[in-house]
């Protein structure tokens, strides 16, 4: 239908970013009453909340507040346990890596509530090659396969309870992938050889069945004081391809190989949005 007339972008812009924003800035501040200033806390909440008077500077201002100042920005990344780059490499010897990464889409009726978005990670070795072999022009064929064949348009990944390995360690590959059928877990193994155009043989590849039960939702129990959800274990979903890196032994950071809608800067092969 046609935009009625009198239509204001600023006033449906404001209206649209306030109704989201102020969203997660009441669950972020569940614990502190609105319309109150007497704690640094309740002050917090009165700033980051938009208000519909607000000036565009004052809607960025409080966006930035809620977002970095007050910390719910960092709260969307997921803790993941790790050591230095520095050490890792100082105590093992390897071969260069490529890893693919994986992450389902955010939808605000499924997530809205807490409930985490399910990722997915895929890598191998690249065996015939070493840190000191491995150059420049091997990255961007590999960043171009990996274009091709995951990021245009972005692969999707269906992940399930059931398990598909696929093992050929002559080429690099010890694949441990969570899929929905068999049928799934070979196609996701045949698209991550093509990628060091390697030949998909059924002797390297295993399909794990699996009849136990895994609950969408596994319920709630007691953390440190609050009730919390149970981790779900082997959630079923589509996670879609969103970026690929070359980790090289020696080198501190990694290789920015493919990047789908500017997930990752300096990227050899950037893919738009589809």
């Amino acid at each position: 239908m046609p935009l009625p007339e009198n239509f204001s972008e600023w006033e449906h812009l404001q209206d649209t970013v306030r109704l989201w924003h102020n969203k997660a800035v009441n669950k972020w501040f569940k614990n502190q009453p609105e319309n109150d200033i007497s704690t640094p806390k309740r002050a917090l909440r009165h700033a980051c909340t938009m208000k519909d008077g607000d000036t565009s500077t004052m809607t960025m201002m409080r966006l930035w507040l809620f977002e970095v100042t007050a910390g719910h920005a960092q709260s969307l990344q997921t803790p993941i346990y790790g050591i230095p780059v520095q050490e890792y490499q100082r105590d093992s010897k390897f071969k260069p890596q490529i890893k693919l990464y994986f992450k389902e889409s955010y939808d605000f009726e499924k997530h809205g509530d807490g409930t985490e978005q399910v990722r997915g990670e895929i890598g191998f070795r690249i065996m015939n090659r070493t840190a000191d072999t491995i150059s420049r022009a091997d990255a961007e064929q590999y960043a171009l396969e990996i274009k091709n064949e995951f990021a245009t348009p972005p692969l999707i990944w269906k992940k399930g309870k059931y398990k598909c390995t696929y093992l050929d360690l002559d080429n690099g590959f010890d694949l441990r992938l969570l899929c929905t059928s068999k049928t799934e877990g070979q196609s996701t193994v045949q698209s991550v050889l093509k990628i060091l155009d390697k030949t998909f043989s059924d002797n390297n590849f295993q399909f794990i069945e699996n009849t136990k039960e895994f609950p969408v939702n596994p319920g709630t129990h007691r953390v440190y004081g609050r009730t919390v959800k149970k981790f779900r274990q082997r959630p079923t979903a589509d996670v879609k391809f969103t970026h690929a890196q070359l980790l090289i032994p020696g080198q501190v950071k990694p290789v920015n190989l493919v990047s789908v809608n500017g997930r990752l800067r300096n990227a050899i092969q950037n893919v738009g949005a589809v």
